[in-house]
């Protein structure tokens, strides 16, 4: 306090503390703003990069885990039932397999009873498990799937591993054994690609199994660990193993902030995860802010040099009106140096010095002349009454007025001095007393009173509103009454328009096709609009002010609380979900658009729910379409080649032969160029329609193009087979056709290949079918062939 003393106290110094004071301020406030705001869109950018990056290799091992699966599944099909029983056999089966054999640690079979029973690779054993991987096996063969394990310690190795493994079928299609691949998650390059892509220098990336388990970490000796084995709470881990996908911000278990993403992979149960420390993430900003900071200071200290300068030259008139005053104080001048002519405050201020000291040096005669100052009192008095927009009169007790003011000629077009003397109602007529008597009466008695009342003033109506205000004499009686009263009109005109535009905004609302609701930041309801009760029957008032759960129930709220959360955090989010409307099932599309403060905080959500069923039935109506033949009705090329694919991976499994015919209209292109294209369209449409007709229900037709027409046969016995089934289609064929009202005898020529060997591809099996129908066309037309 001693030291505050020491500074200046004038004026000119206190105006240029405030100016500098308010500079800084100010200068300080609006460059925190654009850092807050830049920190906040630099946070969003890294996130979202993070997240892309973090999706990307995801991808990259779902990839991988496709791909290893896919290898084992060709070996499992290709293994004899009997080569786990013998180790060379064994061995010697794997090495003609170097391209499975290099994917994986070890290759492990186990037998019915879930025992492994033969180990090949590094450190290949016969190996005993003990009861726990035992049953697990004999679950997986119950299964009859391709399963990934949870991760575990290598027996072979003592190191931690997973391990694909996948059924071995015998001819009639049972899991006899199981066929393991074991990967290694330390010193393979299975996950070397992962840790690339670690965000930053000092961020990292890590793998967690959605129960917790650690499989890829920075630190090796984590692995196989509970991701919440040490102390602590992570609130980014958490919402990871409940669920949640996309990046959030953090403090991990030891105190430090950084940015989290996490992917879920779709081929197994595991968790991508990705920390960015936010020191790091921020460097620039926190060194962009340091400089900031001291340029809004280096600011205000030159705006404080200025606003020095400036005030030094304002106020020096000042300095010369206080050395004035001194001077006449002391005698040594008149107040005639008081009357400058300024036009400006000081100007002012010198003037009224001189008014007072003139008032001081005339007291006696200001004395003498009271009378005269208390007319002029009353005459400010009466300039400041009739300035103010509003009528303002005195009435005595019996009713008469004894003050009027000007603006009783502007609101109501009265001469305010002839009703001076003249009763309220002689003046405004008896039914204008009669409507306010309520209210003069009760002032009378000493109660301060308010009213609104309807008018009319030139046919059109009028809204006034007004006090009576008691004059209360010292021994309590009632003299009379003030009364103040104003033009409203306009403000009940506007209040009436927003009331009109009110319900007309609430109209549309209620009459749209969409589910609009607004939630405070408690999550509390706080607007429905009528389509709430049209989709599920319940009244939306009665909801008003109740927490969201209680509205759409809490499977729905569950399903939903992910989304609110990340609204809640500022980001619009749209999602789906299925609910019952009118006693079926419909799709339901939301999107959270979170309402910003001036701060940037979220005051509450507005959610926008449309019936998306029939757009999302015609989308899969599309799709099917896509796979159909629109001239015949049956399957076009893209879903011919969809279905040979899984027919052939079937032919495979089952050990059964599978055929594949090639068939076109003999003579087609004569039909065209003599007929025309409409009767060519009829002969492909009964071409089609024969077709199928006279195959069995397990086989498939498809058109390719033109006349060109494939069938495929499932579970064929052989060649016979495959002649008898031809030969039925050819003879349903001759049957003459009706083409524009007039008999056609329709002959076609067929090509088979029967399917019978394992590295036979669709495309090869297609080509040799192909072969086979220009083979059946050299031999005359009207026939098939067979392929080699």
């Amino acid at each position: 306090m001693a030291g505050l003393a020491l500074l200046p106290r004038s004026l000119k110094f206190r105006m240029t503390a405030v100016v500098v004071m308010l500079v800084l301020v100010a200068t300080v406030i609006v460059t925190w703003v654009a850092l807050v705001l830049a920190e906040r869109d630099m946070k969003s950018v890294i996130g979202n990069q993070q997240y892309a990056l973090l999706s990307s290799a995801a991808a990259q091992v779902d990839a991988q885990i496709t791909a290893k699966k896919a290898l084992l599944a060709s070996l499992a099909d290709a293994m004899p039932p009997d080569a786990g029983q013998d180790p060379e056999r064994m061995s010697a089966f794997v090495a003609r397999h170097p391209a499975v054999r290099k994917e994986f640690l070890n290759l492990h079979i186990f037998n019915r009873n879930g025992v492994l029973i033969h180990t090949e690779g590094e450190g290949a054993a016969v190996l005993a498990l003990d009861e726990r991987p035992r049953v697990y096996m004999q679950k997986v063969l119950a299964g009859g799937r391709v399963v990934v394990s949870p991760p575990f310690k290598s027996i072979l190795s003592g190191r931690p591993a997973i391990m694909i493994i996948h059924p071995v079928l015998d001819a009639q299609g049972k899991a006899v054994m199981l066929l393991g691949g074991s990967i290694d998650l330390i010193n393979s390059d299975f996950l070397a690609q992962i840790a690339e892509q670690k965000p930053g220098k000092t961020g990292y990336v890590f793998i967690m199994t959605t129960g917790g388990i650690l499989l890829h970490h920075p630190n090796p000796k984590r692995l196989l660990e509970h991701i919440n084995t040490r102390p602590g709470y992570n609130r980014a881990t958490e919402m990871a193993l409940q669920g949640f996908e996309g990046w959030t911000e953090a403090t991990n278990k030891d105190g430090s902030e950084g940015i989290y993403s996490y992917k879920h992979l779709s081929t197994t149960n595991w968790i991508i995860g990705a920390r960015f420390p936010v020191d790091e993430a921020f460097a620039p900003m926190i060194e962009m802010r340091r400089h900031a900071m001291l340029a809004a200071g280096a600011f205000a200290a030159l705006a404080g040099l200025m606003a020095w300068l400036a005030i030094q030259t304002l106020l020096k008139p000042l300095g010369r009106l206080r050395r004035n005053i001194s001077d006449i104080r002391s005698g040594d001048v008149s107040i005639g140096v008081l009357q400058r002519r300024r036009r400006d405050e000081i100007g002012e201020l010198s003037s009224a010095f001189h008014e007072l000291m003139a008032e001081r040096e005339q007291a006696q005669e200001a004395i003498r002349d009271s009378e005269a100052l208390i007319a002029a009192s009353e005459k400010r008095l009466r300039m400041i009454a009739d300035s103010i927009p509003a009528i303002v009169a005195y009435i005595d007790r019996d009713n008469r007025y004894h003050f009027t003011n000007e603006y009783f000629r502007t609101m109501l077009g009265l001469d305010p001095q002839a009703m001076i003397g003249r009763t309220m109602s002689e003046v405004l007529g008896k039914d204008f007393v009669a409507s306010i008597a309520p209210f003069h009466d009760a002032a009378m008695r000493g109660d301060r009173m308010h009213y609104e009342r309807e008018g009319r003033k030139d046919g059109l109506p009028q809204q006034v509103m007004g006090d009576l205000i008691p004059d209360i004499a010292a021994d309590g009686s009632v003299a009379g009454v003030y009364l103040m009263a104003v033009d409203i009109t306009e403000r009940k005109s506007a209040e009436l328009r927003q009331a009109a535009s009110e319900k007309r905004l609430k109209l549309l609302t209620d009459n749209l096709p969409v589910l609009i609701c607004y939630l405070d930041d408690k999550r509390r309801i706080q607007f429905l609009n009528a389509t709430f009760f049209q989709w599920f029957g319940v009244e939306p008032g009665k909801l008003i002010g109740r927490h969201l759960v209680d509205g759409i129930g809490r499977d729905h709220y569950e399903h939903a609380e992910a989304h609110l959360e990340q609204a809640y955090h500022g980001q619009n989010v749209t999602y789906e979900l299925k609910a019952q409307i009118d006693g079926s099932l419909h799709t339901l599309e939301t999107t959270f658009v979170p309402e910003l403060a001036a701060d940037g905080t979220v005051v509450g959500i507005y959610s926008l729910t449309h019936d998306t069923t029939r757009m999302k039935e015609i989308e899969e109506r599309l799709t099917q379409l896509a796979r159909i033949d629109s001239l015949t009705g049956i399957a076009n090329r893209l879903m011919f080649e969809e279905i040979l694919q899984l027919a052939v991976v079937r032919s495979k499994r089952n050990r059964r032969p599978l055929a594949l015919a090639y068939l076109d209209i003999d003579h087609f292109k004569g039909i065209n160029d003599t007929l025309g294209h409409g009767a060519g369209d009829a002969v492909l449409k009964e071409f089609a329609s024969r077709l199928v007709g006279n195959v069995r229900a397990s086989d498939t037709v498809a058109r390719l193009a033109g006349d060109e027409f494939v069938i495929v046969f499932e579970q064929v016995d052989g060649p016979g087979e495959c002649a008898r089934l031809a030969a039925k289609i050819i003879e349903s064929v001759r049957r003459p056709f009706d083409v524009a009202g007039k008999p056609m005898l329709i002959t076609t020529s067929i090509g088979i290949a029967l399917h019978a060997r394992d590295a036979e591809t669709p495309a090869e099996l297609v080509a040799r079918a192909d072969c086979a129908l220009y083979a059946a066309k050299r031999n005359g037309r009207d026939g098939y062939a067979l392929a080699d």
